[in-house]
């Protein structure tokens, strides 16, 4: 496992009016934030930022911000062993680091999976940007794995104030031995000029977007959630409160149902829709600020089946006191029931089994589990996937537009208590996979 980074930044002194400095703000963080955060979340125990010159203020930005815990900053303005934190390259010496190279953001997962490399070292490993994305055909990598021994000669080159294409040659020319690979495009996100950044802050947010998510959850929820995220980034809005403001807004918007007025249905319809997009936005703003906590995963998915229950026994009550009869508060207790059955399983089985890992997505079962399964199975568990989405709301609005409700709560209760059955058997053929 590598525990150990150095984060080398690109030289103060060089700069341009449109260089994309580490305090650019990108996606609700500054530049040096977002990869600093992906590094720690990766696994990062402890690293060095390390720059030639001076940028004004990020010393400062680093020191202060409380969830920098693995980093220290090393100025090497002078030489390392003069610096007044010169100490702090001892603690990455003669340990097997990765390296991160100005001007690039990694995705997540990528920098995940090379962290968990077992180790030690043989061998320095460059990772470098397709063609397609290297602008002037310039050979500078986007992370390395190296040895303890190669880290010390790069501390040891940043001392001597070397730029980073002088540390790069260095790094070629110290091991006999240099493996080169190429990183996938869609993982890397290039932030050298100003010009930059509203195409990395557009893969940002396209990365949001779940891949199985519907076709209406994703031509409007998604466009409409987004932007509204967008706004909410710079804010103090914390993705804790979106959540809570979207529960008590759906619940409220089921008590809506309780009345006679058509007008009032249609208005708890378009609430409700509404407060599932304004759902999404807790989870957007989490991952793009790495504010993504266990206890927030439980509150959006929990939240959710409060929700979804306060609709079934609103609606079914509300037809039964309208004089519809006494089978729609029956229909809306057993939809509410195989919900809670159903929400209690995925609980089970994907929040509490994932131990400390905050679950992003909530789906039917673990991501490990789906990478696992194959053939039928897969699709079973992608089936099951699709009928969790929350195209149903749609599906009370235009009933409540039309004055036919009932029809929405027949359709409810028997999928309901269909999906709740299927997920049962789909872990029952589930049960031999660990």
């Amino acid at each position: 496992m590598i525990k150990q980074a150095l984060v080398l930044l690109p030289p103060g002194a060089e700069r341009t009016d449109d260089t994309v400095g580490p305090l650019a703000k990108l996606g609700g963080l500054t530049v040096i934030q977002r990869i600093l955060y992906s590094l720690q979340r990766a696994g990062i125990e402890e690293g060095i930022v390390l720059s030639r010159d001076e940028w004004p203020g990020l010393a400062h930005h680093i020191r202060q911000d409380p969830k920098i815990e693995a980093f220290s900053w090393l100025s090497t303005r002078g030489s390392l062993r003069d610096s007044s934190e010169g100490t702090a390259g001892g603690s990455v010496r003669g340990q097997d680091c990765i390296v991160h190279f100005p001007y690039w953001i990694v995705d997540r997962q990528i920098l995940e999976d090379l962290c968990g490399q077992e180790g030690p070292l043989s061998e320095s490993i460059l990772f470098e940007p397709p063609p397609s994305v290297i602008p002037g055909g310039e050979e500078t990598p986007v992370l390395a794995l190296v040895p303890g021994r190669v880290a010390n000669d790069l501390l040891r080159a940043f001392g001597e104030k070397a730029p980073p294409d002088q540390v790069i040659r260095r790094l070629r020319e110290t091991e006999e031995c240099v493996r080169r690979e190429q990183l996938p495009e869609e993982a890397l996100m290039r932030v050298e000029k100003e010009s930059d950044l509203p195409a990395a802050e557009r893969r940002l947010f396209q990365g949001l977007i779940k891949p199985t998510e519907s076709f209406l959850s994703r031509k409007f929820e998604r466009k409409v959630s987004l932007a509204i995220t967008r706004r909410l980034l710079y804010t103090r809005i914390t993705p804790n409160q979106i959540s809570i403001a979207s529960i008590l807004l759906g619940v409220f918007s089921t008590l809506l149902f309780l009345g006679e007025s058509r007008s009032l249905h249609v208005l708890g319809g378009l609430l409700i829709l509404f407060s599932s997009i304004v759902d999404g936005c807790d989870g957007e703003l989490a991952r793009l600020r790495f504010q993504e906590s266990r206890w927030g995963s439980w509150l959006d998915f929990l939240g959710d089946n409060v929700v979804h229950v306060s609709i079934f026994l609103c609606l079914g009550l509300g037809l039964t006191l309208r004089g519809e009869g006494t089978v729609y508060v029956v229909l809306g207790c057993l939809a509410a029931l195989a919900n809670v059955g159903a929400a209690s399983a995925v609980f089970f089985r994907v929040f509490l089994k994932s131990g400390d890992r905050v679950v992003t997505f909530a789906t039917p079962v673990r991501v490990e589990e789906m990478d696992r399964a194959e053939g039928w199975l897969r699709r079973r568990i992608e089936f099951t996937d699709k009928l969790s989405n929350r195209d149903f709301f749609y599906l009370v609005l235009v009933c409540a537009a039309i004055g036919q409700l009932w029809l929405f709560m027949w359709v409810a209760s028997l999928g309901v208590v269909f999906y709740f059955f299927n997920l049962i058997y789909l872990y029952y053929r589930m049960r031999t996979i660990r």
